[in-house]
């Protein structure tokens, strides 16, 4: 009941949300426009303009250094060359001895000493050098793997910024100790007096030497200012500082390569060239000088300045860019999961001018990169989008606080009225105070005027449901209110022990109470929506069902109680003869069922069970004898003998007319229930049931048991199993037992499944009839045997047939058939057949009507004399029937034959008996004849003793020649069987083979007599 007193939304929330609504438009819309206008994106790109800017500001500043100082050679190019020519004049030598002979080389070094230290000072590098090498770049001893010496000189100015009057500052690291002697300059720790390098694969260090050196040979008549080379860094020694170089081959007039001249700039003297703080104004960028080799934006750090990522960008290392531009020459730094970059980190990529078009090294594209991380390069962006952010929610927040206080006083007063007329007396007129809202106000007049109208019409409803004198009551409950309205009588409807008997207005809280404690009666099973049944039980045990109906809307719930008794107990009623046998008392099929599926689904309680169908006897005859009213008796007394069985854990049912059904369950062995089906049993031969008119008669039923679960654990195998063997004891022992078989049960199921089908094959005739030859010894066809085919695949042959229609008594059925289809068939193919003869299956024990035997008189009538009637052996021949059989057959000249003489029925009586014109010899003493001598003198004598009264004998299943030439040899008049030929729906004659062969073995035999 609490359950159902919802709150709704009150006038508050409906003034609140509509404004809150708009204020979030208005702050979407404007943060929109700031935040996705374009605003932040034109912010940052004026970030990325920025840096751009700075960067090539950076590299402009760089590129002019090193092409208009750094790299101005060509003067000192000039000064060397013009020595050498004059050492090798002097000398007498030619350009081929240079690097050959010391003394030469000495003195050319000795003579450009000072061309180098000018142009150490003149470019304010930090180093120069010459290197001479008069070999080819192609010697063997270039590219051998042992260290190569070359006569040179390197000097080096830590410091250009600083030129004292002499040589002090300045530091030899290769060449000749006089040299520093005469010029007054210092030798390095490391110093050595000539140049060592490797072969040109061998060390990667020492490309300012050979790639220029190379680029000359195989550049012949270019300019040594198209040869420069730019060098990566490298370290000279193991020790000491890193250094970039330029470098430019030194040629001969003649063209004549015979050395390199190069600069070197250190490492720590560039970084002062690359200021970082200038990148950003939180100075936490950082420049990379470097090479791109492959264009493929992996850059190789030559000098690298930065306060950021150190580890990542420092000099030696690589720096790998994204293919896609971010911005404009900006791109993003790729992210190698080496955990060394986690935020977005970009780069300004400023190419560097050093080479020009179509020379060796062009493709080395240096450049300058400024990188600076995205938090760091879009902090003024990130910031204009905080405060954006943070105006916005704070404006939210005043808005938010502002909407809450002009709403609460707006609805101050209407709450105030509202709880004045919540506090009101429902019973009497209520007035209201003015809150000076039009609208309020008309709303306050209106619920006077209703509240007057309630007031009267109150006490009337109670006055008409008492009136009525009905077992009826309701109640009213507003949601919002502290009071329930009650009509008189509405608990006293309960019929509780506590009389309760408060009507009208009372307390909600009083009410509710009162209804919490009637869930104690509350029928769950039978609870619907909004509808709840109870059941009282009064001192006199008699039920009680009272009904509660509740319908809800927003404002209050009504709801009504009525005693609905007597409806309850037609349902029940209802619901019990549903379920129960009306004459029996016991279980239907459908409560049976379900009651045994409930057991089926918890398999650990069946243990060993059993399902035992009961069919009772003899009902036909004490209903046809005694009446309907005596066969109920019996139903009834066998009933309440079967009921025994639900003391020991059975369920029991009647299925209809006189079958049961009885399932145990529950026990530990099959022995026990045997012992219970058996006491039942021996209970029920020993009840007696005494008629109307004082005649006693037994009880008796036979029944079938199936196994759980040794015969299936399927409810539906169980209950066909239990039927089958009900059905096999009704059939041969009344009033017994048996238990299901599944040997007998694959051999004879059909018999009890497919009645259906055998009236399916009766009402349609579903048969056609095939024809097998019957030869005489001298091969000529005699007769044509009509043997049965089913057309139903449910039926493997005819036996099966004629077993099913035994058991089902309907024998004249099939033999009514087999008149009517065989002779049609004979009249059909009549000029197949010729004058030879139709041998017809009969059924001893059955005879046709006398309209049956008059109907074929008039359709076969011309064919009836070439019939012979075969008497099959199935049944005992009964002497009424076949008396019957030959009043016809005399009439119609009919031949009798006696089909499987030597088996079933078919004996030496009924030979003597019936006195056929034929016997047909069964197969079972053809088969082998040819080897057996004990079956040849049966047949022998059995011919010879036919052949005194003038009887035909057939010989039938011969399937081979041997055996065909015995019964030959042995005297035989007619041959049948699959050697001699098969049966076909359309009569054959035999094959020409077989008709040699039967006459060879005919004109062979010795005649008998």
């Amino acid at each position: 009941m609490e359950n159902n007193l919802k709150k709704n939304n009150s006038i508050m929330k409906k003034m609140i949300f509509p404004l809150i609504i708009v204020m979030l438009i208005q702050t979407s819309l404007f943060c929109a426009t700031i935040l996705w206008g374009g605003t932040i994106k034109k912010l940052n790109d004026n970030s990325f303009d920025i840096l751009n800017e700075r960067v090539i500001n950076r590299k402009n500043y760089i590129q002019n250094e090193m092409l208009q100082r750094w790299s101005k050679t060509s003067e000192t190019e000039l000064a060397i060359n013009s020595s050498v020519k004059k050492v090798l004049d002097e000398n007498n030598a030619s350009i081929k001895d240079v690097g050959i002979n010391e003394e030469i080389n000495k003195e050319i070094i000795k003579n450009i000493s000072k061309d180098l230290i000018y142009l150490l000072r003149k470019n304010s590098v930090t180093g120069s050098f010459i290197i001479l090498n008069n070999k080819d770049i192609e010697d063997d001893s270039i590219n051998s793997k042992d260290e190569i010496s070359r006569t040179g000189l390197y000097i080096r100015d830590l410091d250009p910024k600083f030129n004292p009057n002499d040589n002090s500052d300045l530091l030899i690291e290769r060449g000749s100790s006089e040299i520093a002697r005469n010029f007054g300059i210092s030798m390095d720790s490391y110093w050595a007096p000539k140049f060592s390098f490797k072969s040109e694969n061998e060390r990667k260090g020492d490309n300012f030497f050979y790639k220029p050196f190379r680029a000359a040979i195989d550049n012949p008549n270019t300019s040594s200012s198209n040869l420069g080379y730019w060098g990566s860094q490298f370290l000279l020694t193991s020790a000491g500082d890193r250094v970039i170089t330029y470098s430019v081959p030194l040629i001969y007039e003649d063209g004549t390569v015979y050395g390199v001249l190069g600069i070197d700039l250190g490492i720590n003297y560039l970084r002062e060239l690359l200021p970082y703080g200038e990148i950003n104004e939180n100075k936490k960028g950082n420049y990379i000088l470097g090479v791109d080799r492959n264009d493929d934006l992996a850059f190789e750090n030559v000098v690298s300045n930065g306060y950021t990522f150190k580890e990542k960008f420092w000099d030696g290392l690589h720096s790998n860019l994204e293919q896609k531009e971010s911005y404009k020459n900006v791109y993003k730094v790729k992210n190698e999961d080496d955990g060394k970059i986690k935020e977005s980190t970009y780069a300004s990529v400023q190419y560097l001018d050093l080479y020009n078009s179509n020379t060796p090294f062009e493709n080395e594209r240096w450049a300058l990169l400024g990188i600076i991380e995205e938090k760091s390069l879009l902090c003024f962006s990130k910031r204009v989008e905080t405060l954006v952010i943070v105006s916005v929610a704070v404006s939210l927040v005043i808005g938010l606080i502002g909407i809450y206080i002009a709403s609460r006083l707006f609805t101050k007063p209407i709450v105030l009225l509202v709880n004045k007329v919540r506090n009101s007396n429902p019973s009497k007129p209520v007035n209201l105070d003015k809150i000076n809202i039009s609208e309020i106000d008309e709303l306050s007049s209106a619920i006077e005027l209703l509240s007057a109208n309630v007031a009267d019409s109150s006490s009337k409803l109670s006055q008409i449901i008492e009136m009525a004198d009905m077992p009826i009551g309701a109640f009213e409950l507003y949601k919002n209110g502290d009071n329930v309205f009650c009509t008189k009588g509405f608990f006293s409807i309960f019929a509780t022990e506590d009389e309760f008997q408060e009507y009208g207005y009372i307390s909600k809280s009083k009410f509710l109470k009162k209804m919490k404690e009637m869930d104690t009666y509350l029928q769950k099973n039978y609870k619907t929506e909004n509808i709840y049944i109870y059941k009282f039980e009064s001192k006199d045990k008699k039920s009680k069902w009272i009904r509660l109906n509740l319908v809800e809307d927003d404002l209050k719930i009504l709801g009504v109680v009525v005693d609905v008794t007597k409806e309850f107990i037609e349902k029940m009623k209802i619901e019990y003869e549903r379920d129960f046998d009306i004459l029996t008392n016991l279980l239907n099929r459908r409560a049976f069922y379900s009651q045994v599926r409930e057991k089926f689904e918890n398999k650990e309680e069946l243990k060993i069970a059993a399902f035992i169908m009961w069919d009772l006897d003899n009902l036909k005859y004490i209903n046809d004898t005694y009446g309907h009213d005596a066969g109920d008796e019996y139903i009834r007394c066998a009933a309440d003998i079967l009921k025994k069985f639900i003391s020991w854990n059975g369920i029991v049912s009647r299925l209809s007319g006189d079958e049961f059904y009885v399932f145990i369950y529950g026990y530990e062995s099959k022995d026990s229930i045997r012992t219970i089906i058996n006491s039942v049993k021996t209970q029920m031969n020993n009840t007696l049931l005494k008629l109307h008119d004082g005649t006693e008669f037994k009880i008796r039923a036979s029944a079938g048991i199936s196994w759980y679960p040794s015969d299936s654990t399927n409810y539906d195998e169980l209950m066909k199993y239990a039927d089958f063997a009900m059905y096999q004891i009704k059939n041969t022992i009344k009033g017994e037992v048996s238990e299901f078989d599944i040997n007998i049960y694959n051999k004879d199921s059909f018999l009890l499944h497919n009645r259906e089908e055998l009236n399916k094959l009766i009402d349609g005739q579903l048969v056609e009839y095939a024809f097998q030859p019957i030869v005489d010894c001298k091969g000529e066809v005699f007769a044509y045997e009509a043997l049965m085919r089913p057309k139903m695949e449910t039926f493997s042959s005819p036996m099966d047939v004629i077993r099913l229609a035994r058991s089902q008594s309907k024998l004249y059925q099939i033999e009514r058939i087999t008149w009517f289809k065989a002779l049609k068939s004979f009249k059909r193919y009549r000029e197949k057949f010729g004058v030879c003869k139709l041998f017809l299956n009969s059924i001893p024990n059955n005879n046709l009507s006398k309209v049956d035997f008059e109907d074929i008189e008039d359709l076969y009538g011309n064919y009836l004399n070439r019939v012979v009637l075969e008497i099959t052996e199935n049944d005992k021949i009964s002497e009424d029937f076949i008396d019957k059989k030959k009043v016809y057959i005399n009439n119609w000249n009919i031949e009798i034959a006696l089909d499987d003489f030597g088996t079933g029925y078919n004996g030496d009586a009924v030979l003597l008996y019936i006195m056929p014109n034929y016997v047909k010899i069964d197969m079972s003493i053809v088969r082998g004849i040819d080897k057996d001598e004990d079956r040849k003198k049966i047949l022998k004598n059995l011919i010879s003793y036919s052949k005194e009264r003038n009887i035909k004998v057939i010989a039938e299943g011969v399937e081979t020649k041997s055996e065909m030439e015995a019964l030959v040899a042995i005297g035989i008049d007619y041959i049948q069987g699959y050697y001699v030929g098969k049966p076909e729906f359309v009569p054959q004659d035999i094959s020409d083979k077989i008709k040699q062969e039967l006459k060879i073995c005919y004109e062979n035999r010795d005649d008998i007599v």
